[in-house]
């Protein structure tokens, strides 16, 4: 994608196929079809898990970092992991206890159980990825996190060493409170679906890189971070700008485009769903109509759409 003078170029770390999310609206033909490239005919979804690059003036920007090296962690669908497929009822039991043991209503235990029978998860590319687009790890100038959930956080270190030893790795203070300090909640659910370790031991050995924000701003030429809080206390967006062109890369503040489309939607994953409702209904009415682009790190092929207004309702269009 090209935003002016600047591309944006998208880093792929992998694919998660999931269970169709609970509340899934029912859409006519015309926009199912629009969205047939995530929700599959067959009860799925699939999600990317990915970044995007961009090259302005002198530094070299990576937004978000995939969720890591397979070598630490897999999905427990398709994996191939002998512990995933001698042990499945294990793990689920593990996860009914878990959501159980935290509140949360039998359907919420119902999809999550559910899912880790089906899912099939793929990561760990992200490497190549840079290599294909001409970068290497230590080119990196900064590494934008828009929050600190392990899908977005991954890369930033590998086998206990810095991934990006030169990076600046941005996050809101919002979100290093929550996760890194000492009161950090439990991160069972992602260990049991994603098989990774928590973000709080992945990002001890790159603290003194981390670079905190506390208000909106500036990281390189072009691009701006901006506080959307919801999906998680410090979550973020990141926007591209340049000319008169504009690009926004939504972290999980919006994960799929069905959630501009339908304001009613939202993937079950939210730790604040009010204060993340109202940062969605802030972005519609921002971009509904408009000529702004904005994609997601898990948006299908990681591709641009624009939220487009109709007579009483809003449509989808892939850039």
């Amino acid at each position: 994608m090209r935003i002016g003078d600047l591309e944006i170029i998208q880093i792929l770390d992998g694919e998660w196929t999931t269970p169709a999310a609970p509340g899934l609206p029912d859409l006519d033909p015309e926009a199912a079809a629009v969205h047939s490239n995530y929700i599959l005919p067959d009860g799925k979804m699939s999600a990317q898990l990915g970044a995007f690059l961009v090259r302005t003036g002198n530094q070299v920007v990576l937004l978000d970092a995939g969720l890591g090296p397979s070598a630490q962690g897999c999905g427990h669908g398709d994996c191939g992991h002998p512990e995933h497929q001698m042990k499945p009822q294990m793990v689920e039991a593990e996860v009914e206890e878990f959501f159980r043991s935290k509140g949360a209503p039998e359907a919420q235990v119902e999809w999550f159980t559910n899912m880790l029978r089906v899912q099939k998860l793929e990561h760990g590319w992200l490497e190549d990825s840079l290599t294909k687009a001409g970068v290497r790890p230590d080119e990196i100038t900064d590494v934008v996190l828009s929050h600190l959930h392990p899908d977005h956080m991954g890369w930033v270190s590998r086998d206990g060493a810095s991934f990006f030893p030169n990076a600046k790795l941005w996050a809101h203070q919002a979100d290093a409170d929550f996760f890194l300090s000492d009161t950090a909640p439990d991160e069972t659910t992602f260990k049991l679906m994603l098989g990774v370790d928590s973000t709080k031991s992945r990002m001890k050995p790159v603290h003194n890189q981390i670079e905190l924000w506390d208000r909106d701003c500036t990281v390189a030429p072009g691009i701006d971070l901006r506080h959307m809080p919801g999906h998680t206390p410090g979550s973020s967006i990141a926007i591209v700008s340049s000319r008169e062109e504009r690009a926004m890369m939504l972290g999980d503040v919006i994960h799929c485009p069905l959630e501009l489309v339908d304001s009613e939607f939202a993937i079950m994953s939210d730790i604040d769903p009010a204060m993340a409702k109202r940062s969605k209904d802030i972005l519609r009415q921002e971009i509904e109509g408009t000529n702004i682009h904005v994609s997601s790190s898990h948006f299908p092929g990681l591709e641009f759409g624009r939220l487009l207004k109709g007579e009483g309702k809003r449509y989808w269009a892939w850039s």
